[in-house]
């Protein structure tokens, strides 16, 4: 009986690295290992009678406050019941932050999720670099996975010239932050394979990628590393000198296309078409900002935006396009303001700013919590699946372990 309680414990260790190797590679897989993650360290957790200890971080109670207001707020929410339970199941990640934390502290399994980490996205990255300079035909790949019943990947992952079977957006995200710890690997451990990888990743992110939040995103970061963590100024110079070098090449093609692109979403807004990546943002703030004004204390529940929405254009004068009616505003601060009004938006900011004392200079773990603030700013954060998977995997790194790889 001892010695099937080991390998139980041994087999609990596995699923939530085996989540993040899967992350960029299998939804379905990922979901799978972090449900059985979730669940294992439940037990775990209260068979050792430690309860107590999910909510030793204040960030972590804030997280779950804000999930039981959610729920309490079904009771009033102008949503249907369909879209209150899809949002109460999206939202569920907040839970999920405490206990999978938990299970990471209790079995030292940092450095662990780390290799798997890095070992699932490095595979994403060659593809990636195999389907942009197409080396084969990625159509005859798409087409093997779905008539073998393994993956029916979506035509606009397909079309991209980088994406293999992640949106690009959540994608280039999980390159950037992949490009910055192999950034900071490589210069801890003077490992030149690791600055390889982190060149890699920038390269296909900056001049490969098509999101703009990546942009941002991998930017900071790599100010973060510059800030604290490079001090060669060879270093920073020859850097400097081959991005200017890339800026040159073709690769600088898809950067001046996606400025090309913001530019016409302006015109088209100027001309009141919202029907652009841009111009759906400025349109769901407005959505947003009309949510507040109309229930500013505990706004409207659990899944209204969609509701809100469709409510706002019929009393607005904007020509409605399909587009314009969502749940996810694709920004976690008017979804969570829009849902719980402004003490919701409070519990938000006190979650993220703790988090951030919490980083205590940490420069790994300052960039994992500043990433959730940019994501959450440019995106629906924790609403989205995959992106809101992968960052309460990377907020689940202790800070307590000597990270090896």
């Amino acid at each position: 009986m001892h010695l099937t309680n080991i390998k139980i414990a041994q087999l609990q260790q596995y699923f939530l690295p085996l989540a993040a190797f899967f992350i960029l590679i299998s939804s379905a897989a990922a979901n799978l290992f972090i449900i059985l993650a979730v669940l294992s360290s439940i037990l775990v957790c209260i068979k050792n009678n430690h309860l107590k200890k999910l909510f030793q971080r204040k960030s972590f109670i804030f997280c779950t406050i804000l999930y039981l207001l959610l729920l309490c707020s079904s009771f009033y929410s102008v949503a249907d019941t369909e879209q209150i339970i899809e949002a109460a199941k999206k939202y569920i990640k907040f839970l999920y932050i405490p206990i999978l934390y938990y299970s990471v502290k209790q079995y030292d399994s940092s450095n662990f999720i780390i290799r798997f980490f890095i070992a699932g996205v490095t595979i994403i990255l060659f593809m990636s670099y195999m389907k942009y300079f197409k080396v084969f035909n990625f159509d005859i790949f798409y087409d093997f996975l779905k008539i073998i019943n393994l993956a029916d990947t979506k035509e606009k992952i397909i079309i991209n010239e980088t994406a293999i079977f992640q949106h690009y957006i959540i994608q280039g995200i999980v390159f950037s932050f992949y490009s910055f710890l192999c950034l900071i690997f490589g210069i801890k451990k003077k490992n030149i394979m690791y600055i390889i990888l982190a060149a890699l990743s920038f390269i296909n992110v900056l001049f490969m990628n098509d999101s703009r939040t990546a942009y941002i995103l991998i930017t900071f970061l790599l100010l973060l590393c510059f800030l604290f963590l490079i001090k060669n100024t060879k270093f920073r110079l020859g850097f400097l000198m081959i991005v200017t070098i890339l800026m040159f090449t073709q690769f600088s093609d898809n950067l001046k296309h996606r400025l090309e692109v913001l530019d016409t979403d302006i015109s088209y807004i100027k001309d009141g078409n919202y029907n652009s990546s841009l111009g759906l943002r400025l349109i769901w703030l407005k959505v947003g900002i009309g949510n507040l004004q109309n229930q500013p204390i505990f706004g409207s529940g659990i899944g209204s935006f969609k509701k809100n929405s469709q409510t706002y254009f019929k009393e607005s004068n904007i020509p409605l396009h399909n587009n314009y009616i969502t749940n996810n505003p694709h920004n976690e601060f008017i979804s969570i303001s829009s849902q719980l009004g402004i003490t919701g938006l409070l519990l938000y900011l006190a979650f993220i700013f703790y988090l951030f004392t919490e980083a205590r200079k940490d420069t790994l773990y300052v960039g994992i919590v500043s990433m959730i603030l940019i994501t959450s700013l440019f995106n629906s954060a924790f609403y989205d699946n995959m992106l809101g998977l992968f960052l309460v995997i990377t907020l689940c790194l202790s800070q307590d372990s000597k990270l090896k790889i």
